[in-house]
């Protein structure tokens, strides 16, 4: 694994400087807090020139009165203290710096010459750096984080997706990733990315064994060949899903004072993607939810997609956007018809309609899922599963939990749902609780059917990749 993003993700000591105020929102005091709270295991250095004590630790005036091994420096200061700190931490063999500090390169050109100062003492001193302008790294996995904001959400569960991004916006400060039941692997902030950049990050991450998906959020890159390189190695062994900001000529000005970023021919862009295999989304909740359906592990096939639906309404719409997502309807073949035949007079066709059989038999609905999901999941000319599910005031989600557990234990083929009702909350219960099982829900039928189209992409690349080796 490579040795750049070590001291970042998993250090053993960490040095922080900047306002030590435990109840202010932004400040070094404020990580530190954090630290504490997320339990961190490695010893943790204060240094502040006038602060005694923050959260119970002894603040040291400089940086020469800190004694132990420190892997990893965080600077939360004024942009005119950035170059004078860190000289003092290559002067101490520090090897790591996340800056957070702004006023650099996304400030216009006075700033970009400040970057340019930075970038030179790092490379003088062997520093690799994080930012400027940036939250750095966070992971629920090593218990670190380097955001400076009073931390105002919940560690969420652990689990396969890694995020990159050039923003702060897709960071645990931002984003409900408690809602996201299939779990976060680290998030990395770039910032104005003047160093460590996302071919660092793919390079770590690709062969990081506890990241099963990886989401970028990217402007632009400053390495084309080595970022086609790295993505293209990576792609054959675990999916890269990415959101390029800068489209259109409007967001690109943009960019350039949002991280300094410089845009390039989006066309560009996405030639290097189709390259590479990553599979480019337009809409940032499209980065979050279709790693849903990537982080399951399973791969279809082929692009033939199975229906279950309790309305036929449903089930049409659902052709149409298969359509226009690189997907088509399976063709079931007799012995499957034959099986739903059995299980009622009204089944037999696909999509896979259950209203008529529910309005016939009622609350038997729970056997004609697992019954139906396990038919579509034996018929070899199915390749993925869209099903929806109706939650009513009447019913607890937990009505669903048999047939839940028996659709994760039975999962052989890539499943995407979506979950509805007139109740937002029995909505949401039933969505975690399908989640908790592994099954990735939609808020809607669209995103449903246009994540399964994506992993099916990914899985075609992958294949036709592994082919030319």
């Amino acid at each position: 694994m490579s040795s750049v993003m070590d001291g970042f993700l998993n250090p053993k000591g960490m040095v922080l400087f900047g306002s030590m105020k435990e109840d202010w929102f932004f400040g070094a005091g404020v990580v530190i807090k954090d630290l504490i709270d997320l339990k961190y295991q490695g010893e943790i250095y204060p240094v502040h020139p006038s602060a005694e004590t923050v959260c119970g630790l002894k603040v040291r005036r400089d940086l020469s009165a800190v004694d132990g091994h420190i892997d990893l420096a965080v600077i939360v200061t004024s942009y005119k203290q950035v170059p004078g700190i860190l000289k003092q931490c290559g002067q101490k063999g520090i090897r790591n710096a996340v800056v957070v500090s702004d006023g650099f390169g996304e400030s216009g050109p006075e700033g970009a010459m400040r970057q340019e100062e930075l970038l030179s003492i790092a490379k003088d001193y062997g520093i690799r750096v994080i930012g400027p302008n940036t939250l750095g790294v966070f992971s629920p996995e090593t218990r670190i984080t380097t955001i400076p904001y009073v931390k105002g959400y919940s560690v969420p569960p652990k689990g396969p997706l890694s995020i990159i991004t050039q923003t702060g916006m897709y960071g645990p400060q931002a984003v409900p990733f408690t809602d996201y039941g299939f779990g976060i692997r680290t998030v990395i902030d770039l910032g104005n990315m003047c160093d460590v950049d996302e071919v660092d990050c793919l390079e770590y991450l690709g062969d990081d064994p506890g990241t099963g998906v990886i989401s970028l959020y990217m402007e632009h890159t400053r390495r084309p060949r080595k970022f086609l390189e790295a993505a293209g190695r990576v792609s054959r062994l675990k999916p890269i899903l990415c959101l390029k900001g800068g489209r259109s000529e409007a967001a690109a000005d943009a960019m350039a004072s949002h991280t300094g970023s410089l845009a390039g021919n989006d066309g560009l862009y996405d030639a290097l993607f189709n390259q590479s295999g990553v599979i480019r989304v337009d809409e940032y909740e499209d980065l979050i939810d279709s790693a849903k359906v990537f982080s399951s592990g399973l791969l279809p096939k082929g692009n033939r997609l199975g229906i279950i639906t309790i309305t036929g309404a449903i089930g049409i719409q659902c052709i149409d956007i298969a359509a226009s997502s690189g997907l088509v309807p399976g063709t079931l073949t007799g012995q499957s018809r034959e099986r739903l035949s059995r299980l009622s007079s009204t089944l037999g066709g696909h999509p896979i309609d259950l209203g008529p059989a529910t309005a016939i038999n009622g609350m038997a609905i729970f056997s004609y899922y697992m019954n139906c999901y396990d038919i579509l999941m034996d018929d070899p000319g199915i390749d993925c599963i869209y099903f929806n599910i109706y939650i009513g005031t009447y019913m607890a989600s937990e009505f669903y939990e048999d047939a839940l557990k028996h659709m994760e234990a039975n999962m052989k083929k890539p499943v995407a749902a979506w979950c509805y009702g007139p109740s937002r909350e029995a909505v949401r219960k039933l969505g975690d609780l399908m989640e908790a099982h592994r099954i990735p829900c939609y808020s809607t039928t669209s995103k449903a059917v246009r994540s399964l189209g994506r992993l099916v992409r990914y899985a075609g690349w992958r294949e036709s990749a592994r082919a030319r080796e």
